[in-house]
């Protein structure tokens, strides 16, 4: 499913209800979509095929709302980005200043600053991704990882986005509330109910697209990053030569503190693998000493300035760019081939003959099933998430295996491309943890486990599964007796509740012993 698909299956799950949308406009579209793609078409090309439907039918009966479906159907505008770019090469244009006295200081010169800036940056890059290998906190076959960098850059895609969805969200505020104005004399209040109601469907469109396009917004804003620094350094070197053109500049040094020898080894250390490849060699510590700007000393900066641009570019320019080229080709790759969004109301909108089979495994924890309990998973589990699944039953995991995930899941994930025969990339796999209510919920081994569980699955790349965690009550309900019964099983899910869904999970509650039932 490409970005512009799943825009539409969200967009259109936030409006599919009424007086938005009527019902037999929902139905026409189905049926349309259906007749234009064939029967042979994709669960995720059917939806996104009707979504558009749905939404040109709504288009074409509420003039109102175009704007507003056409910019939320349509990715992030070029102009945030294209700002901040145009902001790092003014700042490395017109903050490089080589100074208003015509003397460049070796010592004090902003390129210094640019240059420490990027090696820490790539220094935390590469330890945060050294720390998430020893501290076995992701697949350690996963090539790309989810650093410093990734997340600044999702933050920064998220404020771009956000700053996209509040200007159409004025928007629509703004075209439905005159909507409603105009129409309230002819239909009274059913033209404020419909306008209350297209404000609610466009901020849970907003609610949902910010969480669900997550990956491709760190990619975005990584690639973003990236080329900014980049071009910050490229026009650091460019008004380096521009004012060298038309300026007199003289190079040299001042410190309290250090001496030649001291300065020769630091200049050594900063600008020496240039020197060596321009072929320009640097002044010993005699000849530095007769540079020293209080003294009346300096020489024609012209070498320096060549120094300064091989060195920013071999340092910061290129491994920037390369940077930036990798992300941004993981954001295509994402953009091309999002998940379909795995809900549950979504998947009851798919008809029997659009379902496709959905691989899932399901990993037990601490707590071991007999025959009965196997033989319920399936149907459990198809009464809470849907039909349509194939459940592999993996062997139970045991407790404080969160601590030794790298050791497991791999051969987990590796085996569910192959649970439905001649698709070797079913769509919307699941990963079911299965807990039991019997257990008392612990954040230090139930939370570790799911926590782990959600940053290895945010490092493998998409199409990846989705967590799901389910928490089995039959043993529990067999301990429950007297009149307290239902509270303490009450009580145990709200336990369980309380910290799954601190962790962002939202669990579901399945009845081993009955066969199908879940809540």
């Amino acid at each position: 499913m490409t970005e512009s698909d799943a825009r539409a299956v969200l967009l259109m799950r936030a409006f599919e209800s009424p007086p938005i949308l009527a019902t037999d406009d929902v139905a026409w579209a189905g049926r349309e979509a259906r007749r234009k793609l064939g029967e042979g078409a994709s669960s995720a090309a059917w939806l996104a095929q009707r979504a558009r439907l749905a939404l040109e039918r709504l288009a074409q009966r509420e003039p109102g709302l175009r704007p507003v479906l056409a910019a939320a159907a349509a990715p992030t505008g070029p102009a945030a980005p294209a700002l901040l770019l145009a902001g790092a090469a003014l700042v490395g244009g017109l903050g490089e200043s080589l100074g208003g006295s015509r003397h460049i200081n070796l010592l004090a010169l902003p390129l210094l600053g640019l240059l420490a800036w990027n090696l820490v940056v790539y220094a935390l890059i590469g330890g945060h991704a050294l720390w998430q290998r020893l501290a076995g906190r992701a697949l350690p076959t996963a090539a790309r990882r989810r650093g410093l960098a990734s997340r600044l850059g999702l933050s920064l895609q998220r404020l771009f986005d956000g700053l996209h969805q509040r200007a159409w969200g004025g928007a629509v505020g703004r075209t439905v509330a005159h909507s409603a104005l105009s129409a309230h004399a002819a239909q009274g209040a059913a033209a404020s109910t419909s306008a209350l109601a297209a404000q609610a469907a466009l901020r849970r469109f907003v609610a949902d697209w910010l969480p669900f396009s997550a990956p491709l917004q760190a990619a975005r804003g990584t690639a973003l990053l990236h080329t900014s620094a980049a071009v910050l350094a490229a026009a650091a070197v460019v008004a380096m030569y521009a004012r060298g053109l038309v300026f007199d500049y003289q190079a040299g040094w001042d410190s309290t503190f250090l001496q030649p020898p001291q300065v020769q080894r630091l200049l050594a250390w900063l600008l020496g693998p240039a020197a060596a490849i321009s072929g320009l060699p640097l002044p010993d510590a005699p000849a530095l000493a007769a540079l020293r700007l209080s003294a009346g000393g300096g020489e024609g900066a012209a070498p320096w300035i060549h120094r300064w641009a091989i060195t920013l570019g071999a340092a910061v320019v290129l491994p920037r760019a390369v940077l930036a080229a990798l992300a941004w080709r993981r954001a295509h790759g994402l953009a091309q081939d999002m998940p379909l969004p795995d809900d549950t109301a979504l998947q009851a909108l798919l008809p029997p003959d659009a379902a496709e089979a959905r691989p899932v495994a399901v990993l037990p924890y601490s707590y071991r099933l007999d025959a009965e309990r196997k033989g319920a998973v399936a149907p459990a589990l198809a009464a809470w998430l849907g039909p349509g699944l194939r459940c592999q039953l993996r062997p139970t995991l045991p407790l404080g295996a969160e601590d030794h995930l790298p050791d497991w899941l791999p051969g987990t994930l590796a085996r569910l491309p192959t649970v439905v025969l001649g698709a070797p990339a079913p769509p919307a796999s699941l990963l079911v943890l299965l807990f039991a209510l019997t257990a008392t919920p612990e954040r230090e081994s139930h939370g570790a486990l799911v926590q782990a569980l959600m940053r290895a699955l945010a490092s493998t790349p998409a199409p990846r599964p989705q967590l799901r965690v389910a928490v089995d009550e039959s043993g529990y309900r067999q301990r429950l007796a007297g009149p307290d019964g239902a509270q303490r099983l009450a009580q145990r899910r709200a336990a369980w509740e309380a910290l799954l869904m601190g962790l962002g999970v939202v669990p579901g509650f399945v009845d081993l012993s009955r066969a199908g039932a879940a809540r």
